[in-house]
């Protein structure tokens, strides 16, 4: 194969049949000289089943990795160190690519100035929380997402379910954080700040399309929503943390402080505030070291 130009990197997890699909989509669309990886951390049954669907089509693209603990920001970091080509294009298992996805990832970057690319992403189960372009964390930690626009843009922070990276500015930013674990939020918005402070611009491309499913069964999911609350509390605080003053802390668990009392009501929980509260802090007492 010649000098890669694009890597293609997805990881999996208990989503055979998701990935499939998505592996197609990309191998498809993707230029004769690319490096498509997935890294399955999946259980042995739903490794075999992607390692038989990878034996019965043999492509010299694709690469399967396997990682025996779960983790979506060491998934991104294994794909990394595998592969070598000079923009990096991440996708989650769980989307369906527009015709022309990846050749507008690949356009985006003739501006030399270009770091990074987020591109449409139409939410299935989740709705925007403001107008498109945007995808960035208030001060208060909180995320403001609307990627659904036809009007491209610069963005603040990158989006994981599509999103591609030159890998100069990775180099220059570092991997993604593990610190970041459970459902993994704000690993992405993570990565792309570091990556804007080394002064490379993000931008949102609407041609770069996928449809993003939110597969209930899965990737990045844990059961419940009280533990999707714990890890969005003690992520946001690693996040808050590591890119924000000290003094910011105070607003930003006051704001969550309110957010934990709203679902201590809504769910009848009268322990589901401090928890909650303790995770934030929790998070923010571990962003405050140095990452691993």
């Amino acid at each position: 194969m010649d000098q890669p130009a694009l890597a293609v990197i997805v990881p999996t997890f208990g989503r055979p049949a998701w990935v499939r699909r998505v592996l197609a989509e990309v191998l498809a669309q993707a230029p004769a000289a690319t490096e498509v990886v997935v890294v399955d951390q999946s259980v042995p049954e739903d490794r075999a089943d992607l390692r038989r669907w990878a034996a019965d089509r043999p492509d010299a693209r694709l690469t399967v990795l396997e990682r025996d603990e779960p983790g979506l920001p060491a998934a991104r970091n294994t794909g990394l160190v595998a592969t070598t080509a000079p923009i990096v294009l991440f996708l989650d298992d769980d989307v369906t690519l527009d015709p022309g996805c990846v050749a507008a990832h690949l356009s985006a970057y003739g501006d030399p100035t270009v770091g990074g690319v987020v591109g449409r992403i139409r939410e299935e189960r989740l709705r925007s929380t403001a107008p498109s372009p945007t995808c960035r964390i208030g001060r208060d930690g909180r995320v403001h997402v609307g990627l659904d626009g036809d009007a491209p843009g610069e963005v603040d922070t990158l989006k994981g379910a599509n999103m591609s990276f030159r890998r100069a500015a990775l180099d220059d930013a570092g991997p993604f954080d593990e610190s970041y674990r459970g459902t993994s939020l704000l690993e992405d918005a993570d990565l792309s700040t570091r990556v804007r402070l080394a002064g490379w611009r993000l931008v949102y491309v609407p041609e770069a399309a996928v449809t993003h499913h939110h597969h209930p069964i899965g990737g990045a999911r844990v059961d419940g929503a009280m533990e999707t609350e714990r890890w969005r509390f003690r992520n946001t605080g690693v996040f808050v943390a590591r890119h924000r003053s000290a003094a910011a802390a105070v607003p930003a668990l006051a704001t969550f402080g309110a957010i934990a009392l709203a679902r201590a009501v809504r769910w009848r929980d009268p322990i589901a505030a401090p928890r909650l509260v303790r995770d934030w802090i929790t998070g923010w007492v571990e962003g405050r070291r140095p990452p691993p």
